[in-house]
């Protein structure tokens, strides 16, 4: 069976709209991202989130790289600060990868990002808060997946085998986190580790989940005969100028009891998944006043 990305975010976009009436009623809140230079890849994504954000009727501001600004450390960080008090700014992301210029300061401008407006959660904090149960929050990317395996009745992990190969840090660390909070048995893999030591575990294991941006990576040899196993692509490289996936679905689709389709599984899930953490900080720091401090819950 193919999980289909689309009836998961529909269900999402609902909920979001009542929220946005619900919350922000004087329609004067908006959205921050900040992208400082003109990277092809992230740029169409920066659009993308603009275009959901309007979608739902809220509105997004791009802060871009243009011939009048030239963006440093010092000004990044002001623009960052100036952001965190404005109270109409509901919420700020720092568009990753930064450019080369501004890269040794990732963790200072990553960090600088007042929480409750962190919505990417790229600052541990927040996830770190949510894994020992002091708030509830989990990135894009994790919760994409999690929702897309919620809604199909496959989110139980308790005592299941979870295998993650991984490129990306501040995919597979998140991800690993909600695993081990849904009682998963997990093991995670990268570039230094052999193909022979990957298929040792995925070929027992319950849910793969692949997000290294390496072309068909997962095939037959991956994966266990007994058609009972789950298979989650997250990532993707470029061939020929297109997106290519790290399931080769065309080796695996029969071979497996669930897949998640490209490009139509995770992918354009997370920007769905993104705004929905709008209204979950939202409802920990400012609907909970009452039951919630940012020190922990009272």
């Amino acid at each position: 069976m193919l999980l289909y990305w689309k009836p998961v975010a529909d269900k999402m976009m609902d909920d979001q709209k009542r929220k946005v009436s619900e919350y922000f009623p004087m329609k004067n809140k908006f959205l921050a991202i900040l992208f400082f230079w003109d990277n092809g890849s992230s740029k169409v994504y920066v659009r993308k989130k603009q275009q959901y954000g309007t979608d739902i009727w809220l509105e997004t501001r791009i802060f871009w790289q243009d011939e009048w600004v030239v963006w440093n450390r010092e000004n990044v960080i002001e623009l960052i600060e100036k952001l965190n008090k404005n109270d109409d700014c509901v919420w700020v992301i720092a568009q990753l990868p930064l450019p080369k210029e501004l890269n040794d300061y990732k963790n200072e401008i990553l960090s600088a990002i007042d929480p409750t407006k962190d919505v990417d959660g790229l600052w541990w904090t927040l996830v770190w808060k949510s894994f020992f149960d002091m708030l509830s929050f989990t990135p894009a990317t994790p919760k994409a997946v999690m929702s897309l395996l919620d809604y199909y009745d496959l989110g139980n992990l308790k005592c299941k085998k979870v295998a993650i190969i991984w490129q990306s840090t501040i995919v597979w660390k998140p991800l690993a986190l909600e695993c081990l909070k849904r009682g998963a048995e997990i093991a995670c893999f990268d570039v230094n580790n052999t193909p022979w030591e990957i298929k040792s575990y995925t070929k027992h294991a319950d849910y793969i989940f692949s997000a290294t941006g390496q072309i068909h990576l997962i095939d037959e040899s991956y994966i266990w005969e007994n058609k009972n196993q789950i298979v989650v692509d997250v990532w993707y490289g470029h061939k020929d100028w297109k997106a290519v996936w790290d399931v080769n679905i065309e080796k695996v689709e029969d071979k497996v009891l669930h897949l998640t389709p490209v490009p139509w599984g995770v992918g354009p899930l997370t920007i769905a998944s993104l705004f929905s953490n709008v209204f979950d900080l939202r409802e920990e720091f400012h609907v909970k006043t009452t039951s919630f401090s940012w020190k922990g819950k009272e």
